[in-house]
């Protein structure tokens, strides 16, 4: 899956000094479905951990499904994946994948998403302030993005709700605020996807896992 991560541009020449191989992105997951994905690891290497489902025994991306902090790859306790776990990183290795490390950010208990990056060498181990360095970038991202795609709670919620199917004077009686606030959030939705009306910004948002999902509705104005 690749779904260009708008703010990475300016992140890329860092990146590509730290992992010369390669990295992986995955920015604000929700339910498996990333909000943003990009990998940039040898294309047949790519093709193949997705056609062979790779990343159920992954230890990277376990690791990165329920960690917060920054690792290198050799690090990783493979704990009950051991055999399948090796077997993926001996698979990697022959794509030039055999040094990494990366971080990963868990907020599953507050905006119930999380995030990481790894990248690869072929030549070393990455050092603690290249660690370091990946865990800044992805802190970057995320603060550029925000958990909702640069909208707030309460713009994602009216997105949802009319998503749900209600009209535009049923989420104002619903959420208790007048019908202007809610034509106000939904444009302020439509700007921050970059959607050109709200029943665009309602797909966009449903293709980033933004909507349908087990997100907390908070009903406060």
């Amino acid at each position: 899956m690749h779904l260009p991560v708008p703010v990475l541009s300016e992140f890329e020449g860092r990146l590509a000094a730290i992992a010369p191989m390669g990295f992986t992105l995955a920015v604000n997951v929700r339910s498996l479905t990333p909000e943003f994905m990009l990998s940039t690891y040898p294309e047949p290497w790519v093709r193949i951990y997705a056609d062979r489902r790779y990343m159920l025994f992954d230890p990277v991306s376990i690791w990165g499904r329920f960690n917060t902090g920054t690792i290198r790859w050799s690090e990783i306790n493979l704990g009950p994946f051991t055999q399948l776990g090796s077997f993926v990183m001996d698979q990697a290795k022959k794509f030039g994948l055999i040094y990494g490390g990366g971080a990963a950010r868990n907020e599953m208990g507050t905006d119930g998403t999380m995030s990481f990056l790894f990248g690869a060498r072929s030549d070393r181990e990455m050092t603690d302030a290249e660690l370091a360095d990946i865990g800044d970038i992805l802190n970057m991202i995320l603060q550029r993005l925000g958990p909702y795609s640069g909208m707030s709670r309460v713009e994602l919620e009216t997105l949802r709700d009319l998503a749900a199917g209600q009209t535009q004077k049923e989420i104002a009686i619903a959420r208790q605020i007048s019908p202007e606030t809610v034509k106000k959030r939904l444009e302020r939705a439509r700007i921050a996807l970059d959607a050109r009306n709200a029943v665009h910004a309602v797909a966009i948002a449903t293709k980033r896992g933004l909507i349908l999902n087990d997100l907390p509705i908070n009903f406060e104005k």
